[in-house]
């Protein structure tokens, strides 16, 4: 068999798939929401058995070129005749996605070997390097609006249901997204998927039509044959393959379905393009709202439909423009079956009239032909897609929305929280950080970091409100406010408060009268913490996670935690080597072996027990996250590190763990500055939309899950003062450890 020639589908899977009833479009928002999925997916083609995977990985990237090349003389379906829109919309689902394949290679888990390093600098890469300007998604949205080809935004469930995109789109993307959700199991798979991405480029196809739309761009530039940028994409995914190879025998022929597998799926999208058949009157006229929403939203604040402001309705963020139209069909300005009659079109659109000169003629006639059939489909036919479930009520919270917030009084008594009270933090964190990530098949491990953040939001809920915040200077909200209250607290936290009448803490004396195996020993309770540093922004991965204003932020503050793409700079494995100098050998964090340690405290796990909890709900606790976010890089600032240090060096234990933090986390231009930036985007965001009552719920939050921080840190200090307390003096103690702390 010609290797190149697709596979033939696979029936089984298909007539399975089929079974369960679930679109490529259903699918696409499950997978890119993380939520649990059939195990075998409509649209994902598979290679053929007597598909032999090249000898190695040089032969694997040559067979890929050849890939390209094939591509490039049009070995696939030609594109003559097919409409370039067409084609540009169509790659939509997958470029605005670019880089998702690598979502669960780049979990905290796998950060502190080479291959975590080297597919953490390639989704870096994919992510446009911290600007969110840059990331592949944005070059591509940029695109298509250079072409006039505007789409919903990815975070609106208007996606999905947009009647311009076919299903054949969204299977496009389903491989990649479904090799991220499997996690650990379809790593190979992710690997190939990524070189033959890399080396691919995007299709011919799309690339002509491109030229041909006259929307060429910054994308296609980065992705063009002997570009710095696509020539850097290879050095990093032959560095993945690299490290993968490294770890043992790699399973190439895995790899290779991967690979594969992608190229399949394009040849099965190439040949469903060419010219569509009519779409129908109801058809027509969703894609004329979706086209023109944005432009429209703000212009019809005083128009009302059903008691609703139309500019509501239009709004880019929440747009659904199949409720839109059933609303405006059954409004004043419709006559259905008779356009004649329908001031929509008889006065609205024509001179002298609020819309004149918005619609082409061939728009006009659209709706016309629209309201006429109204009078035989009032409603528009079933194969238009919805995205919303059956068990999903209107108005539930999608990603990229502000957040769904925690009502702690209606969940207090609910199963969740009694399984947050009944599972051991070490059980609990082993749980979470084995978990493949909010999709994870097994549904346990989401309910219970759900449960625990839960939890936890509930115990400092009376600490935070407006005339406390108030008291201590952070209310009302205002970016100068934040500022000026971070820098006043770093400075309390580096040199002491006289106002509060305390005494200055000795540096020295907790190094004095700590032996050196108490040292050793409370060093090793930070391991379960900074062997996943950084947990709390593994959310900042997941697919689509990009379009947030915060998250370019938030994953530069991640990968700098893990490293920055150099294992010897990972923070977990600079405290590995201090211990190991110490004859302590920590097992890897995800081992059963880790969490089962007799030194280790069981509320050593408390702190990183609620980071991967915020973690596997990042989005819809997003204000709650960049709070916490906040805490755990001021806390790194100041006198409390630096009395760690101080009793490190004074046995000759090494310090940089905590030197590390006490530079990386500065509030000048370091980890501080950026989640302050970080707060400052979201509240921008709600400012942005006038709603004084979201900005007060937003900074509340915030705050809240500011006050998390120091909640979950308690279990750990109060342990080791019973272990120490006998000792060394309870109130001499309870000074040290709160000036060691920050807190």
């Amino acid at each position: 068999m010609n290797a190149l020639q697709p596979p033939a589908p696979d029936r089984a899977a298909s007539a399975r798939s089929r079974a369960s009833n679930a679109s490529p479009r259903a699918i696409y928002r499950r997978l890119r929401a993380g939520e649990p999925t059939p195990e075998d997916l409509a649209g994902e083609p598979a290679p053929q058995p007597e598909t032999t995977a090249p000898g190695g990985i040089e032969a694997l990237f040559a067979a890929l070129t050849a890939l390209r090349d094939e591509d490039e003389r049009g070995g696939a379906p030609g594109d003559e005749g097919v409409d370039p829109a067409r084609v540009l919309l169509g790659y939509a689902p997958t470029a605005l996605l670019d880089g998702c394949w690598l979502a669960a290679a780049v979990r905290v888990r796998h950060a502190g070997g080479a291959l975590g390093a080297a597919c953490l600098d390639a989704y870096y890469l994919e992510c446009g390097e911290g600007d969110p300007a840059r990331h592949h998604g944005a070059l591509y949205g940029a695109a298509l609006a250079a072409a006039g080809l505007p789409l919903p935004d990815l975070a609106n469930p208007g996606f999905e249901r947009a009647v311009r995109l076919a299903d054949a789109d969204f299977a496009l993307a389903i491989p990649g997204l479904r090799v991220a959700q499997l996690g650990d199991a379809g790593l190979p798979e992710a690997l190939g998927h990524h070189a033959a991405a890399t080396v691919l480029g995007p299709p011919a196809v799309v690339r002509r039509a491109a030229s041909r739309a006259r929307c060429d761009g910054l994308y296609f530039a980065e992705h063009a044959e002997g570009s710095e940028a696509a020539r850097r994409a290879r050095d990093l995914a032959r560095r993945c393959l690299e490290a993968h190879a490294s770890g043992g025998a790699p399973d190439l022929s895995r790899v290779w379905r991967g690979a594969r597998s992608l190229w399949a799926a394009r040849r099965a999208w190439i040949a469903s393009l060419g010219p569509a058949a009519a779409p129908s009157a109801w058809e027509a006229m969703l894609a004329l709202v979706e086209a023109k929403a944005h432009h429209a939203f703000g212009f019809h604040g005083r128009v009302r439909i059903d008691g609703q402001a139309l500019d509501d309705a239009l709004d880019p963020a929440r747009l659904d423009a199949r409720r839109t139209l059933l609303r405006l069909a059954r409004s004043p300005w419709i006559v259905p079956g008779r356009p004649d009659e329908s001031p929509l079109v008889t006065r609205s659109v024509q001179f002298g009239g609020p819309m004149f000169g918005v619609f082409t003629e061939a728009e006009v006639d659209v709706m016309r032909a629209w309201i006429r059939a109204l009078a035989e489909a009032p409603e528009p036919p079933a194969p238009l897609h919805t995205t919303r479930g059956a068990e999903e009520p209107e108005g539930s919270p999608h990603i990229g929305h502000e957040g769904a917030s925690i009502d702690a009084d209606r969940r207090g008594s609910s199963p969740r929280g009694r399984m947050r009270a009944g599972l051991p933090l070490p059980e609990l964190y082993h749980r979470l950080l084995c978990a493949r990530g909010p999709g994870d098949v097994d549904r346990g491990a989401g309910e219970l970091a759900r449960a625990h953040v839960e939890g936890t939001l509930r115990e400092v809920h009376s600490e935070v409100s407006p005339a406390r915040l108030a008291a201590d200077g952070r209310w009302p909200w205002s970016a100068a406010g934040l500022s000026r209250w971070v820098d006043a607290r770093l400075r309390e936290q580096t040199f002491g408060d006289a106002r509060d009448g305390a005494q200055p803490t000795d540096d020295a004396g907790i190094a004095r009268e700590i032996t050196r195996d108490e040292a050793v020993w409370l060093l090793t309770q930070l391991a379960p913490a900074a062997v996943i540093d950084g947990a709390w922004l593994q959310g900042a991965t997941a697919p689509g996670a990009f379009h947030t204003p915060v998250a370019p932020l938030l994953l530069r503050i991640y990968r700098d935690e893990l490293g920055a793409g150099v294992p010897a700079q990972h923070h977990g494995n600079v405290l590995r080597r201090a211990l190991a100098e110490q004859g302590v050998t920590l097992p890897p964090c995800d081992a059963r072996a880790f969490v089962e340690r007799p030194d280790l405290l069981p509320q050593a796990f408390s702190m990183p027990v609620l980071w991967l909890a915020f973690a596997q709900g990042s989005t819809e606790l997003l204000p709650e996250l960049l709070g916490l976010n906040l805490a755990i890089e001021m806390a790194g600032i100041g006198r409390g590190y630096a009395m760690a240090a101080a009793l490190l060096r004074r046995h000759r234990i090494d310090p940089y763990f905590f030197d590390l933090h006490n530079t990386i986390d500065n509030a000048a231009s370091g980890h501080t500055a950026w989640s302050i930036e970080a707060i400052t985007r979201l509240m921008d965001a709600c400012a942005a939309r006038g709603d004084a009552p979201a900005i007060e719920r937003a900074a509340l939050r915030i705050w809240r899950g500011y006050a998390a921080y120091a909640r979950a840190s308690r279990p750990l200090v109060r342990a080791i003062a019973v272990r120490l307390g006998p000792r060394l003096g309870w109130r001499w103690l309870r000074r040290q450890l709160l000036g060691a702390t920050g807190r």
